[in-house]
């Protein structure tokens, strides 16, 4: 195939084909559009017994538990978390007993096709004495006048979530807080803003669900928050989140009957669709994304299946992402739960009408170099992940990208509503990887997965005018560059070295880069798409340099280039961040070894 040179033009290099055939051909885990699932209870329970012992006060789940209500079509995971187990000391590291727990979780959901929200399940509180009844909330003075926990610390304990994450397909949403409440001092839409602004910071532009205050109550969401949302979000990925039960005083402990409650509320087989219906109506009018992650019904009165059928019927009307509370091992008699009994053969009650309203198809899309960019442009690569796009993997032997591929398309249509074919490079069940139409409206655009013209997944990504991401060699989007180096000698000649290497096992591992003899000229050459030729600059082990060529590679539609010359002044760095800066819009970091 051909690269372009330091200044841009062509020249001759075969080994790209090889250091991106992992994105052509690759297959990861599936993702989900509206999306039913549970919340996983466990590891948040002795909240008046901090730390606590695991398998005495707290617990995390079998696999058994994530393959039961993945194979359900109940794959939205939101597993609740307790910040003091999972961060001892506010603004400390994490714990790393918690934190791989968590991640067999994740592991756990990934196998079995589910995906996992991760929620700090803490109500803006942190208690320093082991007991949540003694919490101190964000930004409130404590009895001696101090203020112990910030804004600040949920913003870093976030930052630490991203850098464990963010390149994680299975995390589907970073849910920043249950049910934040009497505040106090504190301004939850600062705080949410701040928590969202610093994993944006981090260049993570995953999920991110902002619960409303006032317990999140999606009936009292217009009177809590007023009639306009306060989210300012550059990736504008995130979604307010609410909660809704049913019962008189919405607290989900339905401590009377259905007959007691149907003599207070007459028309109570819909008091689920009435009350959030103002949640629902709020986010339509704001034009922004909402999800219910919490709502129930106690099993024993089969009248309060009804309830949850129309509340569900408001819920799929809406599209919005729902999660029932709750599922979890230790739960017992719990009338709310839908944990299965007789070692996963026998269903609750509640679950004849989850499955009712179990979703359909489905699908996530990322920039197609980084997992953790959510956005793309206009012609750039992006991958779809999801489940039953393909009958079987096929790969476009060309680089026309057809618009048909193995009997599936991908109707891409922007925000003005204007729709086109996106070219595919390769399709199969779980994963595609395509070219986005040339011409496309900034906002966020629909993406439609039909197979031999049926429609079998629907979602959406965001489209804007500059989304730089850069090729990995481990198609992960971090660690070593999918990259070469073009040695300019002093008579002019050119050379194209590789960045990587085999090892005796066949692994690509970082091959140190020779400046060689003080007359040669070295320009580091990255390949990414989403740059769409904007001015770039490039920091190599914290030395910024501008590019000499940021455009077009010239062979493969939709792949970018850019080079930059390697200072000298970098000799004997060894492995080096690498990032780069198109339009003032940071790519993903990225890593070479220098010599």
């Amino acid at each position: 195939m051909m690269a372009r040179a330091a200044g841009g033009a062509e020249v001759e290099w075969l080994p790209m084909s090889r250091l991106l055939a992992c994105f052509w051909l690759v297959s990861l885990a599936a993702s989900a559009q509206y999306r039913r699932g549970v919340n996983i209870s466990g590891a948040e329970f002795g909240m008046n017994t901090l730390p606590g012992l695991l398998g005495r006060e707290y617990t995390f789940n079998s696999e058994g538990t994530f393959r039961y209500f993945s194979e359900k079509k109940l794959g939205l995971m939101r597993v609740p978390l307790q910040w003091e187990r999972l961060q001892p000391v506010p603004g400390g590291p994490l714990d790393s007993d918690y934190l791989s727990n968590v991640k067999r979780d994740v592991a756990w959901a990934k196998a079995h096709g589910g995906e996992v929200i991760l929620d700090i399940h803490n109500f803006a509180r942190y208690s320093f004495t082991g007991k949540a009844s003694q919490s101190e909330i964000i930004d409130n003075p404590s009895s001696d006048g101090s203020v112990k926990l910030t804004t600040a610390h949920l913003a870093d304990l976030w930052v630490r979530l991203s850098n464990e994450f963010k390149f994680e397909p299975a995390v589907y949403a970073y849910d920043l807080m249950n049910e934040p409440h009497d505040m106090g001092r504190g301004n939850w839409k600062s705080i949410s803003q701040a928590a969202l602004s610093a994993i944006r910071g981090n260049q993570d532009d995953k999920l991110v669900l902002i619960p409303g205050d006032s317990w999140s109550s999606g009936n009292r969401w217009m009177t809590t928050h007023g009639p306009t949302g306060w989210i300012q979000d550059p990736s504008n990925n995130f979604a307010y989140e609410a909660h809704q039960y049913f019962d008189r005083d919405e607290s989900g402990t339905y401590a009377q009957t259905y007959d007691a409650e149907l003599r207070s509320n007459t028309d109570l087989a819909n008091v689920g669709r009435t009350r959030i219906s103002h949640f629902i109506d709020w986010c339509a009018a704001n034009n922004v994304r909402g999800i219910v992650d919490e709502y129930g019904i106690p099993a024993g009165d089969d009248r309060w299946a009804a309830v949850l059928e129309n509340f569900f019927t408001s819920l799929d009307a809406a599209g919005m992402d729902g999660a029932y509370w709750a599922a979890g091992e230790w739960w017992g008699t719990y009338a709310l739960s839908v944990q299965p009994t007789a070692n996963f053969t026998v269903d609750r009650p509640q679950m004849a009408t989850l499955l009712a309203h179990a979703p359909g198809g489905y699908l996530t899309a990322l920039s197609s170099a980084s997992v953790s960019v959510a956005r793309g442009t206009g012609g750039s690569f992006v991958s779809l992940y999801g489940s039953g796009f393909a009958e079987s993997p096929a790969q476009a032997d060309s680089v026309v990208y057809p618009t048909e591929l193995g009997g599936v398309s991908v109707e891409v249509r922007d925000s003005g509503g204007a729709t086109a074919q996106a070219g595919l490079l390769y399709v199969s069940a779980n994963q595609i990887n395509l070219r986005l139409p040339a011409l496309l409206g900034a906002g966020r655009a629909k993406l439609t997965v039909s197979r031999n013209g049926a429609p079998v997944a629907s979602g959406s990504i965001a489209v804007s005018a500059n989304a730089p991401s850069i090729f990995t060699v481990n198609s992960a989007g971090y660690g070593l560059a999918a990259a070469q180096v073009i040695r300019i000698k002093a008579d002019g000649t050119q050379t194209y070295e590789p960045v990587v290497q085999l090892d005796a096992d066949q692994n690509l591992v970082p091959l140190q880069v020779d400046f060689g003899p003080v007359t040669d000229r070295l320009f580091l050459a990255l390949y990414g798409t989403g740059i769409r030729g904007n001015a770039a600059t490039v920091r190599v082990g914290g030395v910024d340099v501008v590019a000499a060529y940021a455009g077009p590679q010239g062979q493969y539609p939709g792949l970018d280039q850019v080079n930059a010359e390697l200072p000298r002044s970098l000799v004997g760095s060894g492995v080096v961040n690498v990032t780069l800066l198109a339009a003032g819009v940071a790519a993903n970091t990225v890593t070479i070894a220098l010599k």
